[in-house]
C-alpha cells in the first residue's frame, strides 16, 4: 500500500477529530482533582489520561485505516519489529511529567510512517487546543536565515548537565543566545512556528517522541539530523533515536 497526498487529504478530517477526541479525555483527566499515576519498567510515569487517550486513538485508526498497524508507546511489544508497511507511531500523550506537574506543556501525537520515515504527522496541545499539520508531501523552503541571539528551545522537564555544559559553551564563544522552555512535542513545534532557531536534543528519545513533529517540522522547511548531520529513519530496533539536532528553516 502506498499513501499518496489524496489518501493524506481523505483522512484528514477524521485524524484531527480523533486528536480532539482524545485532548478532550486527556483535560477531563488533567481538571480533575485526583488521577492514578503507575510507573512503567522503563522508569517513566503513565496516568490514566495516557491510557484513556491511547484507547480513543487506536480504536479510532483501527476505523478510520483498518489495513495500516498502529503501533503506540502505550500498548507495543519491544520483541516485535516494526511494520515492513506503512504503520501508525503513536504516542497519546506526550509529557506526561509536564502533565503530572500541571504546567501545560503536553501533546497528542499521531505520525504515520512510509519507507522507514514519517510522511504525515499531527499534534494537539490540549489545554489550548492548538493543532498542528504537516506532511513531506509538499514542503516549504526558505532563504530565511537568524536574525540576532539565537533561540534554542530546551526542555522544561528533562535539561541535563549536557544541555547546561552546551549553553557554558555558547558563552565561553560570546555567542548570544535566548532559551525558549518548552516542553514534550512544543520543542519541534516551536520551531515549526518559527519561534526558535534550533533544539539540540543529546539525550535519549523514542521515536513517537518526535515522528509527528519531524512531518510537521519538515513541512516548514526545518529539518532533524544526528550529530554527524544524517538524516534518521524510523523502525529502529525498540524505536530509539540517537542524539539529534532539530533545526528551523530560519538556520537552513
Amino acid at each position: 500500500m502506498e499513501i499518496t497526498q489524496k489518501f493524506i487529504l481523505n483522512i484528514l478530517d477524521p485524524i484531527k477529530h480523533t486528536v480532539n477526541e482524545a485532548s478532550l479525555a486527556i483535560m477531563d483527566v488533567y481538571e480533575s482533582e485526583h488521577f492514578n499515576t503507575e510507573i512503567k519498567s522503563d522508569g517513566s510515569p503513565v496516568t490514566e489520561a495516557d491510557k484513556r487517550a491511547n484507547d480513543i486513538i487506536t480504536e479510532s485508526l483501527r476505523k478510520i485505516t483498518p489495513d495500516i498497524p498502529v503501533v503506540s508507546e502505550e500498548t507495543y511489544d519491544p520483541e516485535e519489529p516494526s511494520p515492513n508497511k506503512p504503520y501508525w507511531l503513536v504516542d497519546p500523550l506526550d509529557g506526561t511529567k509536564g502533565f503530572i506537574n500541571k504546567d501545560g506543556n503536553f501533546t497528542v501525537n499521531i505520525a504515520l510512517i512510509q519507507n522507514k520515515m514519517p510522511i504525515f504527522g499531527i499534534i494537539e496541545a490540549p489545554t489550548s487546543s492548538k493543532v498542528w499539520v504537516g506532511s513531506f508531501f509538499d514542503d516549504m523552503t526558505s532563504e530565511e536565515e537568524a536574525r540576532g541571539a539565537l533561540r534554542i528551545v530546551m526542555s522544561k522537564n528533562h535539561q541535563t548537565d549536557i544541555d547546561k555544559k552546551f549553553l557554558e559553551l555558547l558563552t565561553s564563544k560570546n555567542i548570544e543566545y535566548n532559551l525558549v522552555a518548552k516542553g514534550s512535542s512544543l520543542n519541534l513545534c516551536a520551531l515549526a512556528d518559527n519561534e526558535a532557531d534550533i533544539y539540540p536534543r543529546f539525550g535519549p528519545t523514542s521515536e513517537w517522541d518526535i515522528a509527528a513533529g519531524h512531518a510537521i517540522l519538515k513541512h516548514s522547511g526545518g529539518s532533524i539530523t544526528d550529530f554527524n548531520g544524517d538524516k534518521i529513519f524510523y523502525g529502529k530496533k525498540n524505536f530509539e533515536n540517537p542524539s539529534l539536532i532539530l533545526k528551523g528553516k530560519s538556520i537552513l
